[in-house]
């Protein structure tokens, strides 16, 4: 049995541990209501399994949500509706935030994205129910977003309310205790050859995530600029290899020292799904032809926004040799280990 373990109509600033660009109190629509720009948490309560309920009303563009699991200010899960995106396939985000970095340019798709129809100047419900390191994100009765495994660990963490741009919030409701989560969209299917980790210069092996993507935010903040990552693969047969990749934000590829790719992916606006910046699988292609033996792809990747930092990239070998890895006939990855770099 759920039991409610905090409820705060949000008309009192003192409340609340305000770690914001902005907060006030007012009135809308008769209701007394938070205005918030930011981040604002419940002081001294941690929550792992139950149910956070927040009604919100937005005024125009902004992306009015809850933050859960918060281990500190840098550090959250993080689900929110877009108002200006109602009836859009990302009108309900999941977007999990690493060192003060939001990453829905990473974690996208219909695993972490639900339509829904989002209003504008009137109230609305969000609400969230997890349970045992999955979450259940639902606004008013429309049907429910299934996170089937939340990006940071499942450990208990102190429960707050989030915005990008000014939102207003009223009639926040906290619940311990599980909540059934129901049956999320399947991770797509990962193309042959995906790279599942890589070696970073400086630093070592990073993991890439269960949807085939290297989240750089998970390990490095912003601020770090650049990442170098390599691997290394080898032929059996002289045979062209084609390298499928999708990227965020500035990307230069190379194989054996000689660039094959430049370019950027950055958000654009809303105008179509090609313009928000994902990256996605297979999105660019650059094709090779490479002599048997021992080959380096190296790939550079630089930051220039703050909406997800990563890399996702596969291979295949056109070879008629009867050696067949994931990567295709005739081509295999190798450790990637110092050697690498």
């Amino acid at each position: 049995m759920a039991v409610q373990v905090w409820q705060n109509d949000l008309s009192d600033l003192a409340s609340l541990e305000l770690l914001t660009r902005s907060a006030e109190q007012t009135v809308f629509l008769g209701r007394p209501a938070l205005r918030l720009d930011g981040l604002a948490l419940v002081p001294g309560l941690e929550l792992l399994d139950g149910s956070i309920e927040v009604s919100i009303a937005a005024e125009g563009p902004c992306y009015p949500g809850i933050a859960f699991g918060v281990r500190d200010a840098a550090n959250y899960e993080l689900a929110y509706a877009v108002p200006h995106c109602s009836g859009q396939s990302d009108a309900i985000q999941y977007d999990p935030v690493f060192h003060g970095s939001n990453t829905w340019q990473l974690y996208h798709g219909p695993c972490y994205q639900q339509t829904a129809a989002v209003p504008t100047g009137e109230w609305f419900t969000l609400r969230i129910h997890v349970n045992a390191g999955r979450a259940s994100i639902q606004l008013d009765d429309s049907p429910p977003l299934v996170v089937d495994q939340l990006a940071h660990p499942h450990l208990p963490g102190q429960v707050g309310l989030w915005t990008y741009r000014p939102a207003l919030f009223a009639g926040l409701r906290i619940l311990s205790n599980g909540h059934p989560v129901g049956q999320a969209s399947p991770l797509p299917s990962l193309s042959p050859g995906t790279v599942r980790e890589w070696f970073m210069e400086g630093y070592g092996p990073l993991q890439t995530e269960a949807g085939g993507f290297l989240n750089l935010n998970r390990y490095f903040p912003a601020t770090l600029g650049e990442a170098v990552l390599t691997r290394r693969f080898e032929l059996v047969t002289a045979c062209p290899v084609t390298f499928g990749f999708g990227f965020s934000d500035e990307l230069s590829l190379w194989v054996d020292g000689q660039e094959c790719y430049g370019g950027a992916n950055l958000f654009k606006g809303f105008d179509s799904y090609a313009d928000r910046g994902w990256v996605r699988q297979n999105a660019q292609s650059v094709t090779l032809p490479l002599q048997p033996g021992i080959h380096e792809l190296k790939a550079r990747l630089k930051v220039r926004e703050g909406f997800g930092w990563g890399l996702n990239l596969q291979a295949q070998a056109e070879s008629a040799v009867p050696f067949v890895t994931a990567a295709g006939p005739g081509m295999r990855w190798l450790p990637a280990t110092r050697g690498s770099g």
